[in-house]
């Protein structure tokens, strides 16, 4: 390495290692287990018969018809400001049974109010409604609960006394103070005669409410919760196996109904595969009701939050409870898994410190940046060394106390996680050499530079035309430049050498927002452009938080504390990166 280069290379390694030392967001992370397992049978609703119905032709009456969900939100607790915070230090119920002090961050203001009615709500639950049918509901009234979650929201009068018409599920809203991790959280409250959820519950905290990118997409996981995404139901409704050795773990739990392991073995590309799996990390408040993230890390049902692709597993297993039918066709592509084969299910993401799969695990520190998976930001290996073995199936490296940290859900598979102040859509992004905005993805690199010091990937901007072309423009550069999949270009100043390496179409536009959106899949398939534009403009609101957890380098971590995201392999850069973080 020539001597300007190695003078350089410390700034961007100060700048890796800030970009991992600095407070970012915290992830949402769903805890609807937990409070499932405390809730107890769900009460029943019961459709009352129409004029010169009785109780069956009210039933066999709607049987033949689907009709797309409807979903109606009520927000009474947004109405009092006795309800929500509204000055720091102000006492206020936490929508779960306790009394929480308020602080600054968790005021609700007007202007966030008015985001969360007018804008999250309606984008979180069309998405639903755009791919969930049931037979319609008529009248019915709410009874008057005194235990579970919405024993702890305000429901309007008028539905114990009047009724509810018009909607097939309600929705009663709060914005309550959430701690931690928690963006959300949602439950369901009572089910129909037959079982499916009608009645449910979402609690938004203040302090996420804003214009970022995927907030949307949260409110849509927890509602999809409500609507009856769970371990119970689908225990229940028989739609659940249990299978031995997999991948080395004693047993996991798989969705193995029909529609749903069609679907997954569709996705993988693997006609052996049993099901899909379901989450077994996380604790109590994760494991079960979501999918496994190590095989399904983009996906909407995943425990930790993603770009969130509605997609045909999640999709198929909605239609496997018997409640709903998928609207084929509005399925979302998902490139992570996609075609990887058996192997991909039943073998080690990493064998002997290599990977088959290098655009979904990774296997050392860099110096320089990554793509994460969706494109979204600029990122670097989640690997870690710890102070004690893992547990004999999570043993991917020579050394057994080396993986990913727990809070990932990969079964300590590294993988590209975001660093805070890299995301591609964010005006936050403080990485030279990257071009922000709405429409920005992150592209790979060969070779390149800016100013001098090799950055990896980087940031540009991108616009999506039929069929399949793909036009960038990077930092320094107005100018629109073909990309082709594939190929490469080569940019100007501030780029003083190397190629900006095109990325596969779907993998950047199946998220990019602005006019009619074509839902794209990769090889082959067909693509599909929808025009409705609520679908619109729920795609301009990916399932991501534009900031990033925070993540410190360590020479080693304890096993307890999952917040460290680092490690490397080769220990001289792993000594520098931590020297450095110690000296900040």
């Amino acid at each position: 390495m020539p001597r300007l280069h190695r003078l350089v290379a410390v700034p961007l390694l100060l700048l890796l290692c800030w970009l991992r030392c600095s407070l970012g967001f915290v992830e949402h992370r769903c805890t609807f287990d937990e409070r499932m397992r405390s809730a107890g049978a769900l009460p029943v609703t019961r459709e009352l018969p129409r004029k010169g119905q009785g109780a069956w032709e009210a039933y066999t009456a709607g049987a033949s018809s689907w009709e797309p969900i409807r979903i109606k939100a009520f927000t009474e607790d947004m109405k009092s400001g006795l309800r929500y915070c509204t000055a720091a230090g102000d006492l206020r119920p936490d929508f779960e049974g306790g009394i929480a002090v308020c602080r600054g961050e968790h005021v609700l203001t007007p202007e966030k109010k008015a985001l969360l009615v007018a804008q999250l709500l309606p984008e979180s639950i069309q998405l639903h409604a755009n791919r969930l049918l049931v037979r319609p509901m008529g009248l019915f009234f709410v009874q008057r609960f005194t235990v579970g979650a919405c024993a702890f929201f305000t429901v309007p009068e008028e539905h114990h006394t009047v009724g509810v018409v018009g909607a097939d599920f309600v929705l009663y809203v709060a914005a309550g103070p959430t701690m931690g991790a928690n963006v959300a959280w949602g439950a369901p409250c009572s089910v129909t005669e037959e079982g499916r959820p009608v009645v449910g519950a979402l609690n938004f905290g203040p302090q996420h409410i804003s214009t970022k990118r995927g907030l949307a997409r949260a409110a849509a996981h927890e509602i999809a919760h409500t609507l009856g995404f769970s371990a119970y139901l689908f225990a229940e409704r028989s739609m659940v196996t249990a299978l031995r050795n997999v991948r080395g773990k004693a047993a996991v739990v798989a969705v193995s109904s029909k529609r749903t392991l069609a679907a997954t073995r569709r996705h993988f590309n693997c006609a052996a595969a049993p099901g899909m799996e379901l989450e077994d990390e996380g604790g109590e408040g994760t494991a079960q009701s979501h999918w496994e993230r190590r095989n399904a890390k983009d996906e909407l049902m995943a425990g930790v939050a993603g770009v969130g692709y509605y997609t045909a597993l999640t999709m198929a297993a909605f239609e496997d409870t018997g409640f709903y039918r998928a609207n084929w066709g509005m399925e979302e592509p998902m490139a992570w898994g996609n075609s990887t084969g058996c192997e991909f299910l039943q073998e080690a993401c990493v064998q002997d410190g290599s990977t088959r799969y290098p655009d979904m695990f990774c296997t050392g520190v860099s110096t320089h940046f990554r793509c994460t998976s969706d494109h979204l930001a600029l990122g670097v290996c989640s690997l870690t060394a710890f102070q004690q073995a893992l547990a004999p199936p999570y043993r991917y490296f020579g050394n057994p106390a080396v993986g990913a940290p727990q809070h990932e859900l990969t079964d300590r598979c590294p993988v590209i996680a975001p660093v805070a102040g890299g995301g591609c859509t964010t005006l936050l992004n403080t990485v030279p050499g990257s071009r922000v905005g709405s429409n920005s993805r992150c592209v790979d690199g060969s070779s390149l530079h800016v100013h001098a010091v090799e950055v990896g990937a980087v940031c540009v901007e991108v616009s999506c035309e039929g069929p399949r072309t793909l036009r960038v423009r990077h930092a320094g550069d107005e100018r629109w430049h073909l990309c082709p999949e594939g190929g490469t270009l080569r940019p100007g100043p501030p780029f003083t050498a190397g190629h900006i390496v095109c990325p596969k179409y779907a993998r950047v536009c199946a998220t990019v927002a602005g006019g009619s959106v074509a839902v794209v899949g990769e090889g082959d398939a067909a693509q599909r452009v929808q025009s409705s534009a609520a679908d619109d403009a729920h795609r301009d609101n990916v399932f991501r938080r534009e900031a990033f957890p925070q993540r410190r380098s360590v020479v080693q971590r304890a096993e307890g504390d999952a917040s460290g995201v680092a490690g490397a392999p080769t220990l001289p850069w792993l000594l520098l990166l931590s020297l450095l973080c110690a000296v900040r």
